[in-house]
C-alpha cells in the first residue's frame, strides 16, 4: 500500500490549469505541507516574502528573485514560509511544448530553482496578476486568455532556464541524446541497468552517448543509471510500506544483497535506515 499521494489535474480543474494565491492574511489557500507527487506541472512566483520547499528529498529556499519548477512525478512538498506572498500556477503537461519540457528536464538534472532577471519578474508580475484576474470569469473566451496567459508565463521561465544553462555551449545534439536517454530511463530502469541497453535502443554507440550524456549533466551512463535506480528507491522507502526486497525486485534487483550494498554506498546509509529516517 502507498502512503504518497498523487494529484491528478483533472481533481483541480476542469480546463486543466490551476492558478493559487498565497498570502499572510489568507488562511484559505496555504501551500501543500505533505509529501505528494502530481500529473502536471508547477511554475511558482513569489511577490514578497519567502518559503522553503522539499523536492526528491533536496531543500530550496524560494525569494522574490527566483522561481521554481516542479515536474510531473516529483515528490514534493511545502516547509516553511515568511510572509509570503506568492502565485502557483499548475498547468496540464498537454499545454507545455515538447521543447520547453525538454529544457526543464534538462535544467532539474542539476537545479530545481531558476533565477530570474528584474525585466522576467516585471513581466511574469503582470502576467500573474491578469491570470489571478481572469480565472473566475466564465466563458470560453475566459479560458482561451487563461492558456495564452499561462503559456506566456511559461515561455518567460523557460528563456529564465535556457540563459543558465551551462550547457548552451554544447552541441544540441548532446542534450537532445541526453534528453532521450532520460525518457528511455524513466521507462524501462526495472529492465535493464546496461548503458549499452539504451545505447542500442538509441542506435547509438555506448561511448558516444557515454560522450553526449557525461557532457550534459555531468555524470556518465552508469552514474545516471544509478541515481535514477536511488531516487526511486527512496521514494519507494519514505512513501510506501514496501519491503526492502520488493523495492529492489521493482528496480530489476534479482540479487536483494547487491541492491543494499549500491544503495549504501550511493546514499550514505542503509536502505532500513533511510526508511526509519523517512518516515
Amino acid at each position: 500500500m502507498t502512503r504518497l499521494p498523487r494529484h491528478r489535474v483533472s481533481d483541480i480543474s476542469e480546463t486543466g490549469i490551476r492558478l493559487r494565491l498565497f498570502s499572510p492574511d489568507n488562511i484559505r489557500e496555504t501551500p501543500v505541507n505533505y509529501v505528494h507527487q502530481d500529473d502536471y506541472y508547477i511554475f511558482g512566483f513569489i511577490e514578497s516574502g519567502t518559503c522553503n520547499i522539499r523536492i526528491d528529498f533536496k531543500d530550496y529556499e524560494l525569494a522574490v528573485n527566483k522561481t521554481a519548477l516542479v515536474l510531473p512525478g516529483q515528490a514534493h512538498r511545502f516547509t516553511h514560509s515568511d510572509q509570503l506572498s506568492a502565485y502557483l500556477l499548475m498547468i496540464d503537461s498537454a499545454f507545455v511544448e515538447e521543447t520547453s519540457q525538454r529544457a526543464f528536464e534538462q535544467y532539474t538534472l542539476t537545479s530545481q530553482l531558476i533565477c530570474l532577471s528584474p525585466q522576467q519578474q516585471t513581466k511574469l508580475k503582470s502576467l500573474f496578476a491578469i491570470l489571478s484576474d481572469n480565472q473566475s470569469l466564465p466563458g470560453n473566451r475566459s479560458q482561451a486568455l487563461n492558456l495564452h496567459v499561462s503559456l506566456a508565463i511559461i515561455d518567460i521561465i523557460e528563456d529564465a532556464v535556457i540563459s543558465q544553462q551551462t550547457s548552451n555551449s554544447l552541441p544540441q545534439r548532446y542534450v537532445e541524446h541526453t534528453i532521450i536517454f532520460r525518457n528511455l530511463l524513466k521507462q524501462h530502469i526495472g529492465h535493464s541497468h546496461s548503458p549499452s541497453y539504451y545505447a542500442r535502443m538509441m542506435n547509438l554507440s555506448p561511448m558516444y552517448l557515454n560522450e553526449a550524456v557525461k557532457s550534459t549533466t555531468g555524470f556518465n551512463l552508469s552514474q545516471n543509471i544509478q541515481n535514477e535506480i536511488i531516487i526511486r528507491a527512496k521514494r519507494k522507502l519514505a512513501y510506501t510500506h514496501k519491503s526492502v526486497k520488493e523495492i529492489a525486485q521493482e528496480l530489476g534487483f534479482e540479487d536483494y544483497a547487491y541492491f543494499t550494498r549500491i544503495f549504501s554506498k550511493t546514499a550514505g546509509t542503509t536502505p532500513t535506515d533511510f526508511r526509519k529516517n523517512h518516515k
